[in-house]
């Protein structure tokens, strides 16, 4: 792989030109961002395209894990005016055109990049394949699908590894520059309109200006063929003719440039058939894994029998993990592990087969009251139209009571779609590609059970391994609110209060009131302040937070116990009352669920007994009883306060 002098990979521009057929580009770019070594960015030009393909692309610009640029026109401008107006839009040392109906292969770049760089007269490298002029053709290619054309592709580079040649002409489905090229020739020559003999014009500039022309024999792309041209009912052998005297024309030629060479298009497989309406979704079970032997029997076995499918993606198990995934009836595929959670979770759902995909963490477990729950929503799906669902994860406590006891609102459960996938390295998130999407978010009763907080030490080795990701991704993502927040929750966890603030303070700063971060927000701030020693500070965060927000529980919990530790019980106790009115809304959100009930009447109790209500102490420790059965506090409490005051020994 090329580098820069600081030994940092060299940036590559993937530039797509498209109209219309969104079918081949849904098939396009998930095939880059599955196959295509960072750093790279993806620049897509949508020539008026009237299929619905600027939503997808919308989609893909939001969620995606690398920079992504939309150049929207309004018409068809042609092939090469789109292509000019990427490359402008390129920041790349290596630049590449690519059709919409390409579908690259495993390390395609890499093999393109190296060939361009093995001289330094090769200004221009393309790949084989099964729809291209020779010596670019692959002739009666033997698959039938793409999994089969991957394949094939593997077996190719190995039986022809290390192979190349020189051409005077490179097809142009797949062309890699040298950014010196093109500050050399300028772009493509906007003259041949829609296309055809813009590659050719091409070739002639770039040897005319002493570059050389190569095929990376070894590396094999397939290409649908003429989609745009057919979906858009082009003539076009009329375009050829007309184009073919352009070129003549301008280059001075009185006879055909060439043979002309008839190409068959690939034939498209047949695309899975949208579920019928009554006919209940398949449903895959998707999981990423590594080393997860002590927790992977458990969670499977409280998910056993509820889907359809499971697929795993493992990370580099040195252990009996990918053996007891099997044993489960799973689909296994190893995936090379690259500090990126949300890349690892789109490669366990781009070998989902389902309809919908729900997930799970190894060491989460679905209790067998939850499981009834979970199978009716299952049992139900379709029957509102298609939608997202929300299930509560609670988080057990270590044993030292760290780390819950929080339940998190998490989308466990959406639609298996091209354009819906995962981002952010860390904490990733499915909720922005859902909103782009259009899909509805809907809310269940389900809870699943996370084991992962108690085991300390292993605790403490995850939070290492997140910030170190995280602090990466910041230099990718630099001030996103949403990398900051969760730099800044981990620094709390650590109980390292000033950097949490630091982090919190610019993640608010960065976020607009209506951002499910944005409550959650203040209130860390809020107990950074208090625990720097800083009450009025803490209150006035709390004080902001509830402005805008005035129903926020935990708010009113931590501006109780601000005014508590401040000497104000009875501000404190207003706030503790507030709570007990509220219930927990149907909004994303990470809390304590003891918060709307038991946590709140322990201090309201407290409270009591300190200004001699021993009636009304006793009360809400009753309550917390009915709450938490065979609570160790409220039984000695209740018993205590049921004495007479001079029974109680001081």
């Amino acid at each position: 792989m090329r580098t820069t002098g600081d030994g940092k990979a060299k940036l590559a521009s993937v530039i797509i030109p498209c109209f219309n057929q969104l079918e081949f580009t849904r098939l396009c770019i998930p095939a880059l961002f599955r196959y295509t070594r960072k750093p790279w960015e993806l620049i897509v030009v949508d020539n008026g395209s009237t299929d619905g393909t600027a939503p997808y692309l919308a989609g893909v610009r939001d969620a995606a894990p690398v920079r992504v640029e939309v150049i929207t026109n309004p018409a068809n401008r042609g092939f090469p005016a789109a292509c000019n107006q990427g490359l402008n839009a390129a920041r790349g040392d290596y630049l590449v055109l690519l059709n919409n109906d390409a579908v690259v292969t495993h390390d395609w770049l890499d093999q393109l990049v190296a060939l361009a760089e093995s001289d330094p007269k090769i200004g221009l490298t393309g790949p084989m394949s099964n729809y291209a002029s020779p010596p670019q053709l692959v002739e009666q290619v033997p698959y039938a699908d793409l999994d089969a054309m991957h394949r094939f592709a593997g077996h190719w580079r190995e039986v022809h590894r290390g192979q190349w040649l020189t051409v005077n002409k490179l097809s142009g489905f797949c062309v890699l520059l040298k950014r010196r090229v093109v500050d050399a020739l300028g772009g493509l020559d906007e003259r041949f309109g829609l296309g055809f003999f813009d590659d050719d014009d091409l070739a002639l500039r770039a040897q005319g200006a002493g570059f050389t022309l190569a095929v990376a024999h070894d590396l094999f792309v397939h290409h649908f063929g003429s989609r745009t041209f057919t979906g858009a009912q082009i003539d076009a052998e009329a375009l050829l003719t007309e184009n073919e005297a352009k070129f003549s024309a301008k280059w001075g030629l009185k006879e055909s440039p060439g043979r002309r060479v008839v190409l068959r298009p690939w034939s498209t497989p047949s695309a899975p058939p949208s579920v019928p309406v009554g006919q209940k979704p398949k449903v895959s079970l998707t999981m990423i894994v590594r080393n997860e032997e002590r927790n992977l029997t458990a969670c499977l076995a409280s998910a056993e029998g509820l889907f359809d499918e499971i697929v795993i993606v493992d990370t580099g198990s040195t252990d009996r993990t990918v053996e007891i995934a099997r044993s489960f009836g799973a689909r296994v595929f190893d995936f090379i592990w690259v500090d990126d959670f949300a890349a690892a979770r789109n490669a366990a759902l781009a070998r989902a087969t389902g309809d919908y995909a729900f997930w799970l963490d190894a060491d989460d477990v679905l209790e067998p009251p939850e499981r009834v729950k979970l199978k009716a929503v299952l049992e139900a799906l379709g029957q509102n139209g298609e939608s997202s669902y929300v299930v509560r994860c609670a988080c057990d406590p270590d044993s030292n009571g760290g780390g819950g006891a929080t339940v998190v609102d998490h989308i466990r459960l959406f639609p298996v779609r091209e354009e819906i996938r995962w981002t952010y390295r860390v904490h990733e998130q499915i909720l922005p590609a859902l909103r782009v999407a259009g899909v509805p978010v809907r809310w269940t009763d389900v809870v699943v059970r996370h084991t992962g907080y108690a085991d300390r030490t292993l605790r403490r080795r995850k939070l290492q391994r997140d910030e170190a990701i995280l602090r990466g991704e910041l230099e990718e993502r630099p001030d996103d609110p949403f990398v900051l927040f969760n730099l800044g929750s981990i620094a709390i966890e650590l109980q390292d209060w000033s950097v949490a603030l630091t982090h919190l303070q610019q993640s608010l700063d960065g976020s607009a009131p209506t951002d499910s971060i944005t409550r959650k927000l203040y209130a860390l701030i809020a107990r950074c302040h208090q625990m720097l020693g800083d009450p009025t500070r803490a209150l006035e965060s709390c004080a902001a937070g509830l402005a805008v927000d005035p129903d926020d529980a935990e708010l009113h919990f931590r501006e109780a116990v601000v005014r508590r530790n401040n000497g104000d019980p009875a501000g404190a106790e207003r706030c503790w009352r507030r709570i007990l009115t509220l219930s927990r809304p149907e909004r994303f959100a990470s809390v304590d669920p003891g918060i709307y009930g038991h946590l709140t009447r322990r201090n309201l109790a407290a409270l009591a007994e300190e200004r001699g209500d021993r009636a009304e102490a006793r009360q809400f420790w009753s309550e917390v009883l009915a709450e938490c059965p065979g609570d160790r506090e409220a039984l000695g409490a209740v018993e205590r306060l049921s004495k007479a005051p001079t029974d109680v020994i001081s």
